[in-house]
């Protein structure tokens, strides 16, 4: 080869060589640059309207306290959160919607126990609780309270239980729903104190409660925000609560453990979502914005008088522990035997 040659063939390796080098430092910038633009997209989000699914009816408690820690967040970022209910088939239709949608911060969800008792109820689901959301925070728990109407003849959860015992499937209860939570703590009535009993599903939980004042069924469990109203006005009676715990809102009122029923407690969670792939940084910002509003007075105020026992957990603390949240609630939907009928 000649010297010419040898001086081309040297200066094409050299260009070659400077072009390597040029993409490897490009990627390797561009590669550093990601966690700051990730952080960048958080510090600008958010930038307009977040609109916030809710798989249920209007006028639960997970409903009331959401709606009150999205008026606070809006107006410290100045931008609207809008609840945007989608209720049906226990949750399902609302959830598989919030689970397609953009994962850039934009859609949030907003849900119950329904999101993880489905999973036992139902014979197909189209999300995966552990991989189709990443979780912002947990918010309280709301218990729930066996009423009666008011000119009902059980005037204890003992006189509703022995009728039960004698009148096997004849005793009927009302719920929101198949798998709801009204469904549930009535199922695992059931399964506790070793009676039959009759559901009857309602389209949502204020209707089940109105069914239920009007003698349309023997008793329900309901939401605090949902039968307070109805207890006010006389139209039902209340006998027990169902949490572990006395509720804050009655505390007169006997546990269902204490009215007779050895083992038995039920409260439902209210939970925010994101879709799965949101940048960490924009769930890191909602979790920490929900926990200052869950943090404050006025809302450990409102949140009881709603009948729910705030009890904030942030993102880093609930993505260590969803799992074991998930088993917790398939194994209450076996040991009551509650099906999707």
């Amino acid at each position: 080869m000649s010297e010419l040659s040898h001086q081309h063939a040297g200066s094409g390796i050299r260009r070659r060589s400077w072009i390597v080098e040029g993409l490897c430092a490009f990627a390797a910038v561009a590669s550093a640059g990601l966690p700051l633009a990730a952080r960048a997209q958080a510090t600008a989000w958010p930038e307009r309207a977040i609109t916030l699914i809710q798989p249920y009816a209007p006028g639960t408690a997970t409903d009331a306290s959401s709606r009150f820690i999205a008026q606070k967040i809006g107006e410290r970022w100045k931008v609207p959160l809008v609840m945007d209910h989608r209720s049906g088939a226990n949750g399902l239709i609302g959830t598989e919607l919030a689970a397609r949608s953009a994962p850039d911060g934009y859609t949030l969800m907003i849900t119950s126990t329904g999101y993880f008792t489905n999973e036992a109820l139902m014979q197909r689901i189209t999300y995966d609780p552990l991989k189709s959301f990443v979780p912002i925070a947990k918010v309280g728990a709301v218990q729930l309270l066996l009423v009666v109407p008011a000119e009902s003849r059980f005037r204890s959860v003992q006189d509703l239980v022995a009728h039960a015992r004698s009148h096997p499937g004849k005793l009927s209860y009302a719920s929101g729903g198949n798998g709801s939570s009204q469904h549930l703590s009535a199922a695992l009535l059931a399964t506790l104190a070793g009676i039959q009993l009759l559901h009857v599903p309602y389209k949502g939980q204020v209707p089940a409660a109105v069914g239920t004042s009007t003698g349309e069924v023997d008793f329900s469990f309901a939401a605090i925000t949902t039968a307070r109203p109805l207890i006010a006005a006389g139209k039902l009676r209340v006998l027990a609560a169902s949490g572990a715990s006395r509720s804050a809102s009655y505390p007169d009122l006997p546990t269902m453990a204490e009215a007779g029923v050895p083992g038995y407690a039920y409260v439902a969670n209210t939970f925010f979502f994101a879709p799965a792939g949101t940048p960490e940084a924009i769930v890191r910002k909602m979790s920490d914005a929900i926990g200052e509003v869950a943090s404050e007075p006025a809302f450990r105020e409102y949140a009881q008088s709603i009948g729910m026992e705030p009890d904030f957990v942030g993102h880093a603390d609930w993505r260590k522990t969803i799992a074991s949240e998930r088993e917790q609630w398939l194994k209450l939907v076996r040991d009551s035997g509650a099906k999707a009928e």
